[in-house]
C-alpha cells in the first residue's frame, strides 16, 4: 500500500508514518515544518519515509503521488491562543490546505480512502449534564455568581444539586467556540460532496505520548502540566483543580488509523478518546509519579470566564474500531512522560 501522511513530522503524524512503515507500506510524508512548531526537521523522522517539505497551500503533487492509495490527513496549524492571534493564517492553512488536498485527491486514480484528523474542539460547549438527584438534564452553563462563591460545578436549575457530565458522542452537533475549533470544523466540511473515495473523520480529544512538545508556548494543558512537573515547578490550577479532562494516548490514535485503513469497521465519524475521566489534580499526581518527583499542584482558585468545567468523550465507537478499551491516562502516562 502507498500512503500519504500529511503533518508527518508532527507528534502524531510521525507515529502514524512509523506504523505504516513497520507494516511494509510505502509512505510519503508531507509537512510544512511550520516555524511556529519546528526548528528544522525533527531528529525522530523515519529514514524510510519519503518526505516532501511543503505547505499544502502551495503544494503541487508530482509523479510520486499518482499511485497513492490512502491519505491520512493530519496537517493543521494548531493552538487556540495562536488562532486568536493569527485567525487569517490559521483558517487559510487549515481550510485552504484541506480544500486543495481534496481537490487533488479527486485525480488520484488508485485512492481507496481518506482518514482525516479533526478535534473535540468542534463540539465547543455542546456537552450535556444530568442531575443525579432529580434526573434533569441541561447544558454546561455556569453562573458567575456561583463561581465567585467557589461553586464551580454545573448546578441543576431544578433542584440546585451538582450535575454530572455526560460523555459526548459523535452525534453531538458541532458548535465551535473559537477560531481553531471553527477551522477544524471547516476542514470536515471540505469533504461534502466528495465521492471519489470513502472518508473517515477522527475527532481527537487532547492527545499525549512520546514526542509531545512540553516547552511550547502553544502547548496543551497536559503538556504544560508535564513540563512544569518535570521541572519541579508546582502547577497552578484554577477553580478547585477537580475539572475533568479526557486525554487520548497516541498509541490509540495509531491503532484507530490502522484499523480504519483496513475498511472492515470504518464508521464515518469516530471520537478518538479514552472515555476515562481524569481530574486535573489527579493528573498532576499521576505525572509526578511518572517522572519520579515530588511536585504537588497549587490550587489557586479563581476562574476564567467561558472555561468549560468538564470535557469527556464517549469511547464506544473507538472501542469497537480498535477492538479493546482505550488506554487510560493513569495507565499511559508512564510510557509517555516517564524516564526512558
Amino acid at each position: 500500500m502507498k500512503v500519504l501522511v500529511t503533518g508527518a513530522a508532527g507528534f502524531i503524524g510521525s507515529h502514524i508514518a512509523d506504523a505504516f512503515v513497520a507494516r511494509g507500506a510505502s509512505v510519503i510524508g508531507l509537512d510544512s515544518l511550520d516555524p511556529g512548531v519546528h526548528h528544522g526537521a525533527p531528529d525522530y523522522l523515519n529514514p524510510n519515509v519519503d518526505y516532501c517539505f511543503t505547505d499544502l497551500r502551495w503544494w503541487r503533487p508530482d509523479a510520486r503521488f499518482d499511485d497513492v492509495e490512502l491519505i491520512v490527513h493530519l496537517a493543521a496549524l494548531g493552538g487556540v491562543a495562536r488562532a486568536s492571534r493569527e485567525p487569517a493564517n490559521i483558517i487559510d492553512a487549515n481550510v485552504t490546505g484541506t480544500a486543495r488536498l481534496v481537490d487533488f485527491a479527486r485525480g488520484m486514480k488508485q485512492l481507496k480512502r481518506i482518514i482525516h484528523a479533526s478535534s473535540f474542539s468542534i463540539y465547543g460547549s455542546n456537552y450535556s449534564y444530568r442531575c443525579p438527584k432529580c434526573g434533569a438534564t441541561g447544558t454546561g452553563a455556569r453562573r458567575e455568581e456561583d463561581m465567585n462563591a467557589g461553586r464551580f460545578e454545573v448546578m441543576c436549575a431544578q433542584c440546585g444539586s451538582e450535575m454530572e457530565i455526560l460523555a459526548i458522542t459523535e452525534d453531538a452537533q458541532p458548535n465551535p467556540l473559537e477560531t481553531y475549533g471553527a477551522s477544524k470544523y471547516m476542514q470536515e466540511l471540505c469533504y461534502r460532496g466528495f465521492t471519489h473515495a470513502p472518508v473517515n473523520i477522527m475527532r481527537f480529544s487532547s492527545a499525549y505520548g512520546t514526542r509531545l512538545r512540553l516547552e511550547d508556548g502553544e502547548a496543551t494543558i497536559i503538556a504544560k502540566l508535564a513540563g512544569w512537573i518535570r521541572a519541579q515547578q508546582p502547577p497552578q490550577l484554577l477553580e478547585d483543580g477537580r475539572q475533568i479532562r479526557d486525554w487520548v494516548h497516541v498509541d490509540d490514535i495509531v491503532a484507530t488509523v490502522l484499523a480504519l485503513s483496513s475498511g472492515t469497521n470504518a464508521p464515518a465519524f469516530v471520537n478518538v478518546c479514552s472515555g476515562a475521566p481524569t481530574r486535573l489534580v489527579e493528573a498532576c499526581e499521576i505525572l509526578a509519579k511518572a517522572v519520579e518527583v515530588d511536585c504537588r499542584p497549587d490550587i489557586v482558585g479563581g476562574f476564567r470566564p467561558g472555561d468549560m468545567r468538564h470535557c469527556l468523550g464517549d469511547a464506544s465507537t473507538v472501542r469497537g474500531v480498535i477492538g479493546r478499551d482505550p488506554i487510560s491516562f493513569r495507565d499511559g502516562a508512564a510510557s509517555a512522560f516517564g524516564h526512558p
